[in-house]
């Protein structure tokens, strides 16, 4: 199995286009999404949410559960945010810790301009994007450091080709310093100590091992077509 998860590892960084490694977890995409919270804010922080769906609102709820305080961007169902808005927000209020948003709102198929907005939240050092994939990576362009992207969050169950069960964090290394300065509570999804055992090939606790051997055939497949060829398909 650590043989298993050392290909993994290689066949993640190549799908989210990143040199940093990719946290996999046992559990639907939402215990990705509580991580990306509680592993990067702090109690009183601020963040930005976008909220043009279900998924939208649900960071919104998760930030809520843990003491951050979101700021939501209402955007109309069936449309995407404008990417101005964003700007002129984190423009007027520098304390802002984080944006929030989907790159594609699952509950309605819309796709939110992420390269745009990652070009914003970049400019302040202070703030991280963090990106919900989960219904987009592996069928949508998203090149995780070439966007400047800070964390992005994927599931197995869309573009993977699995079952539901698996959750995956990527984090740049702008990322890795708010989990540095976090304090919110913690136990399972806990980055670095997940991150600790990734690098010796193992999980911090009992890994999904059927899911994990089914995602090595995935990202072989993905491999073998190309990740441009892939994308092109799905496009087409």
């Amino acid at each position: 199995f650590e043989g298993i998860l050392q290909e993994v590892r290689e066949g993640l960084k190549y799908l989210f286009q990143t040199k940093n490694e990719v946290l996999i977890f046992a559990s639907s995409g939402t215990g990705a999404m509580e991580g990306a919270v509680t592993n990067t804010l702090c109690a009183g922080d601020k963040a930005l949410v976008v909220e043009g769906g279900k998924f939208g609102e649900r960071f919104s709820q998760i930030c809520r559960a843990y003491g951050v305080n979101p700021i939501a961007i209402p955007v109309e169902w069936g449309q995407a945010v404008d990417p101005g808005v964003i700007a002129k927000v984190l423009k007027e209020d520098p304390s802002i810790k984080a944006v929030f948003t989907q790159a594609t709102e699952t509950s309605t198929g819309v796709l939110h301009p992420v390269k745009e907005i990652a070009a914003i939240v970049s400019r302040h050092p202070g703030t991280i994007l963090v990106v919900d994939g989960i219904s987009h990576l592996g069928a949508v362009e998203l090149p995780m450091d070439e966007w400047k992207l800070d964390l992005v969050i994927c599931g197995s169950q869309k573009a993977l080709m699995l079952p539901p069960g698996l959750a995956f964090a990527a984090l740049s290394d702008k990322a890795r310093q708010f989990v540095e300065r976090s304090t919110l509570p913690r136990f399972y999804f806990d980055f670095k100590k997940e991150l600790k055992n990734l690098t010796q090939n193992q999980s911090a606790y009992t890994p999904a091992i059927s899911l994990v051997v089914g995602l090595a055939e995935s990202l072989r497949l993905i491999r073998k077509e190309g990740l441009e060829n892939v994308l092109a398909r799905h496009a087409r």
